[in-house]
């Protein structure tokens, strides 16, 4: 409770995530469900309250980025996109982490998780391709697949027991299988 009020006592961030429910209420509501899984999830690997903040900070602001996208991603695969689409929609952790890189307001942990959370331990997320990720990021990642799953941001809407049983799938090939399994408990 403390860790989610401090978070929301920073007028940056609240500021921002009313400009994202205000563009959009699911990116609103998966940036708010992920926040709650990955403080949840943070909290039960018992890491530091700093830690737990920045990750907090960071999943309510990760697709900052989608707002500056022109193309339809609601309830699509990634298949279901044209090339050029594709390469649209994954600019947007980049395009996020821009428009906060020389903010003070928020950590370097925060910045990297905008930037990171559509990467995996496999290398073969984006938009940077990377292998060697922060714990962090790695919790957020899990939680915003799965939650992206269920709501339909970037893939197409599935099943609660779909979602885990990709996450099953990928245990130990794009998500860390600790954090994968203490999050499916």
């Amino acid at each position: 409770d403390n860790i989610i009020e401090s978070v929301l006592e920073e007028e940056e961030v609240v500021d921002r995530i009313y400009d994202i429910k205000e563009r959009s209420s699911d990116v609103y509501e998966h940036s708010v469900n992920i926040c709650s899984f990955a403080t949840l999830l943070a909290l039960k690997l018992k890491l530091s309250k700093e830690s737990v903040h920045d990750i907090a900070v960071g999943c309510l602001l990760h697709d900052l980025g989608l707002r500056y996208l022109e193309i339809p991603y609601a309830d699509k695969n990634a298949e279901d996109f044209s090339n050029t689409e594709l390469i649209e929609y994954h600019k947007h952790p980049a395009y996020g982490f821009t428009a906060l890189q020389n903010e003070t307001w928020i950590s370097e942990l925060g910045k990297k998780i905008i930037l990171c959370h559509h990467e995996n331990i496999g290398g073969t997320g984006y938009p940077l391709r990377r292998k060697n990720l922060p714990y962090e990021v790695q919790i957020v990642s899990i939680c915003d697949t799965f939650d992206e799953m269920i709501c339909g941001i970037g893939y197409r809407r599935q099943k609660v027991y779909q979602a885990v049983e990709y996450l099953k799938t990928f245990r130990g090939i794009l998500f860390d299988t600790g954090i994968v399994d203490t999050f499916l408990e």
